[in-house]
């Protein structure tokens, strides 16, 4: 094997510690159980999901600021949405006992955009809730979405909430870490949007970087990648948090 150069090492070392510090804040935290959602607990967590999500700058710029209908609106696209990356991706959630807390999904390769079917059950919810009007608004925000789309392969991150009442208790960070380890079991790339800065620094604890910031309907939008952690790295990880 070759021997590894010294600006290889300190780049394994920087990786090493970022997932250290990460792998520690989960120490600190209630015990949280994530494990993967099952299918009776969906509709549950398109509610928490649009309980958490319903203030996101972009959706009140999007869809206006009745919180109750924009409430049900988002609650029955993430329904939709949810049984989609149920089939095909990876759903988690975050329990306290048996209480539901936190949500986060993603899809693999080629499932980031919605096929034409999926587009036309949108339409139909948005023309139930009276908001067909704000389709040219929709269609820039998903443009421009699309365009800063990785064109090599990656899993996409979202939707992804913690329920309002819990924020602020770690659950964000042990929910981003079992998503981390997803990605790092698989050695795949992993890519999200976010319209809130202060999730910025929680995905970049979790090792995302920002490639990309636009605004969108004048809400700056914030586009980030990660690539997987090498292997050596984990192990490490693993046998000094345990040590």
């Amino acid at each position: 094997m070759d021997e590894l150069s010294s600006l290889e090492l300190l780049s394994l070392e920087c990786k090493f510690k970022e997932h250290l510090n990460f792998a520690q804040a989960i120490d600190r935290v209630s015990p949280i159980n994530i494990q993967r959602l099952t299918p009776e607990l969906i509709v549950p967590a398109a509610r928490l999901l649009a309980s958490s999500m319903r203030d996101n700058p972009l959706h009140r710029r999007v869809f206006g600021g009745n919180e109750t209908q924009l409430a049900r609106l988002l609650t029955t696209t993430f329904a939709r949405l949810l049984r989609r990356q149920f089939e095909s991706g990876l759903v988690l959630g975050a329990f306290d006992g048996t209480t539901l807390v936190g949500v986060a999904a993603m899809v693999p390769p080629g499932q980031c955009q919605l096929p034409f079917q999926e587009k036309l059950g949108m339409l139909a919810i948005l023309a139930r809730e009276g908001l067909l009007w704000r389709l040219p608004n929709i269609y820039r925000w998903l443009r421009i979405w699309a365009h800063h789309d990785p064109t090599t392969d990656h899993w996409h991150l979202g939707p992804a909430a913690v329920a309002r009442e819990r924020q602020g208790e770690g659950i964000g960070t042990a929910l981003m870490r079992a998503i981390c380890n997803e990605l790092d079991q698989r050695q795949v790339v992993g890519y999200l949007e976010t319209d809130k800065q202060m999730n910025v620094s929680l995905y970049r604890r979790g090792g995302f970087e920002v490639i990309a910031e636009r605004p969108i309907l004048g809400v700056t939008n914030w586009f980030m990648l990660r690539q997987p952690r090498p292997q050596c790295v984990q192990d490490l990880a693993r046998f000094t948090v345990r040590g």
